[in-house]
């Protein structure tokens, strides 16, 4: 198995976001410490050399990302791909977001376990608010009858904390995710997305 940690310099919300210090350690060094709990193979793919000197200290492979894939409009699955040419006998790997801290290394090894039975493997959260349209208009329950929570039927989010496949799988649709989709149910704390100032602060307080 291997992991890809997309990385890219130029944060525009967040100056050098990926490695701002986070109570203590570079945002990025939470990631690749998860990832190393259970694989070697742990790649950063960066176009910055300051993320790349950063991630090498931690611990990581480096793989310098070209500048037309490391644009503000890139996609993710652009870096997939030059990861994937990149580094040869890639069969099982996972995609880490960089930007969720507080993802557990037992969760990441659940889902590479879960690719015995499905094709690929997402992390995900349960949701159970009660949901609206952008029209107003109930999505999920009845107005004047409403379930409890607990009595709903489960529906859940991507957290965008990781993606698992396998190199034959990916390459089929240049998607992170096809075929028969598992998913990994995280607990609150291990969902918390860093993109903005105040999320930051949350994450902060969190961990603390």
């Amino acid at each position: 198995m291997k992991i890809i940690i997309p990385a890219r310099g130029g944060s525009k919300r967040i100056p050098n976001k990926n490695i701002k210090d986070l109570n203590g350690k570079p945002l990025i060094s939470y990631s690749i410490e998860a990832s190393l709990d259970i694989t070697d193979d742990v790649y950063v793919s960066t176009d910055s050399e300051e993320i790349a000197e950063v991630a090498s200290f931690f611990g990581a492979k480096i793989i310098d990302r070209p500048s037309e894939i490391s644009t503000d409009t890139s996609k993710t699955e652009e870096t997939i791909v030059h990861f994937l040419d990149q580094v040869p006998d890639v069969d099982e790997f996972a995609c880490v977001q960089a930007t969720t801290p507080m993802i557990k290394p037992s969760e990441l090894r659940e889902g590479f376990e879960l690719l015995s039975e499905y094709d690929s493997v997402i992390s995900v959260k349960e949701m159970t608010e009660y949901l609206w349209s952008n029209s107003a208009q109930p999505m999920n329950f009845q107005i004047g009858f409403r379930r409890r929570t607990q009595e709903m039927n489960r529906i859940y989010s991507e957290t965008g904390g990781f993606y698992i496949t396998t190199k034959r799988k990916f390459l089929q649709k240049n998607c992170l995710y096809n075929g028969k989709v598992g998913f990994v149910v995280m607990p609150k704390m291990s969902c918390f997305e860093i993109d903005t100032e105040e999320d930051w602060e949350l994450v902060s307080k969190c961990m603390k």
